[in-house]
């Protein structure tokens, strides 16, 4: 029998939770995470190789990414009802086992269209996989180190994020023993793509089946599930948590999709590089300090929101993102030193946003629909990252590379002065859970 409140690294851990279910959570954690940033990375080398010009290789990056949030719009709260129903474990294992077949046919595309079909794959096998890594740490944690647990889930998360550029590296690597550039791409989605499937078998072995059995007693319909969810957006906190989910995933797309795309453009065309020499010489270094950068944001965001309110917490993060965000416009060369200092800071500023906006959306989120409501939020994550990469592929490509990064500056300026407010609101620095500010 497992005993009740355990912890393990520094997480109390919610009733009938063993400390190999966490640790399974976290490796599935560091798997998905790669794969939320793994095309991002890997995509700009795979249009050069499929032959698209480069005039259009930012607006079909930003279509593509926003034919993804379309879909996880349509079916993360539906995921996230599912889970409340059928219990978590079942439909993480679909999300990563479905997302990494499907990587593993993305660059055996031979049109335009059939990349497409190939992303609406990795779509909803994401939306499930993405949902659940966001909803099975509210189920995991007790409520008194919530922050922790999403710090420890943000740093594997980050340590996930090293994944993509190591893949990165592997068509240079492939391509000096003898591959075409096409083969190269395709083993190393073919790598790429057996980590999702590996993840799944972990899994399913190993994640709890505790909520299964609890969820299988719900007589409720998915659609009452998903209403129940809804209603708890009246919520002034939890309406202040879809709004940061928005400004941290929209961070966290704008800074995957068009970092790496800038610096293999800049690369290629300025500096007479080919695109796999671009990737591994500009852009895996910039992409190794931003991840940098994260891992520190993951701990001290992880600690901060436990130790003041989470309205707080938002408030934080939100206003040193709009900072950071807002001086990529200085940015003119973007291999110039200076650049991975702002980086270092900028994946600081992002995933303490995305730490702090998942804390707080984990505190108030009613047990009985958490799963909807926590898709819901995802839903509002959905949203940042279609306005991130679709709006930001037209910024990018029509006004400048740095138009992406200052637009969500603003829109991180706009959560903060939201979060000051509601602070105000609740009284004296305490939200309603009655935490100090």
């Amino acid at each position: 029998m497992i005993t009740t409140n355990k912890s393990w690294l520094g997480v109390t851990l919610a009733p009938q939770i063993a400390r190999r279910h966490f640790a399974t959570y976290l490796f599935a954690v560091f798997i998905s995470s790669g794969y939320a940033g793994a095309l991002a990375v890997l995509q700009p080398g795979l249009l050069h190789v499929m032959g698209i010009a480069q005039d259009t290789q930012a607006l079909l990056t930003g279509y593509l990414s926003a034919l993804q949030e379309l879909v996880f719009i349509l079916l993360l709260g539906t995921a996230g009802a599912l889970s409340d129903r059928i219990g978590r474990r079942p439909v993480y294992v679909f999300g990563l086992a479905l997302t990494g077949a499907a990587f593993a046919l993305y660059p055996h595309a031979q049109s335009i269209t059939q990349l497409v079909l190939f992303r609406l794959l990795v779509a909803v096998g994401s939306a499930a996989m993405i949902g659940m890594m966001v909803t099975v740490v509210a189920d995991y944690a007790e409520e008194s180190s919530r922050g922790r647990a999403n710090g420890m889930q943000a740093m594997a998360a980050t340590l996930g994020a090293f994944i993509p550029p190591l893949l990165a590296t592997l068509p240079r690597v492939f391509t000096a023993n003898g591959y075409d550039e096409l083969a190269a791409q395709q083993w190393t989605f073919a790598i790429g793509g057996a980590l999702g499937l590996g993840a799944a078998v972990v899994a399913l072995y190993g994640l709890a089946p505790g909520a299964m059995r609890k969820a299988r007693e719900t007589r409720e319909s998915i659609r009452q599930i998903l209403t129940e969810g809804l209603r708890t957006a009246r919520d002034p906190q939890t309406a202040l948590s879809y709004g940061a989910a928005f400004i941290s995933r929209g961070d966290l797309a704008v800074t995957g999709a068009f970092i790496s795309l800038w610096l293999v453009q800049y690369g290629t065309r300025e500096l007479g590089m080919t695109a796999s020499e671009a990737m591994f010489q500009l852009a895996v270094p910039r992409t190794l300090a931003v991840v940098g950068g994260a891992l520190i944001g993951a701990l001290l965001m992880g600690q901060i929101a436990d130790r003041v309110s989470r309205v707080t917490a938002v408030a934080i993060a939100s206003g040193l993102a709009a900072v950071v965000y807002g001086a990529v416009f200085a940015i003119s060369d973007p291999t110039a030193g200076w650049v991975i200092g702002l980086l270092f800071v900028m994946g600081i500023a992002e995933i303490s946003a995305f730490v702090s906006s998942q804390a707080l959306v984990g505190q108030q989120a009613p047990e009985q629909c958490r799963g909807a409501t926590i898709g819901l939020f995802g839903v509002a994550g959905a949203f940042g990252i279609l306005v991130g990469t679709s709006g930001g592929g037209i910024l990018f490509a029509k006004i400048a590379p740095s138009a992406p990064f200052v637009l969500f500056g603003i829109l991180n300026l706009a959560v903060f002065l939201w979060s000051l407010w509601l602070r105000k609101r609740l009284g004296e620095g305490r939200d309603s859970v009655g935490v100090p500010a």
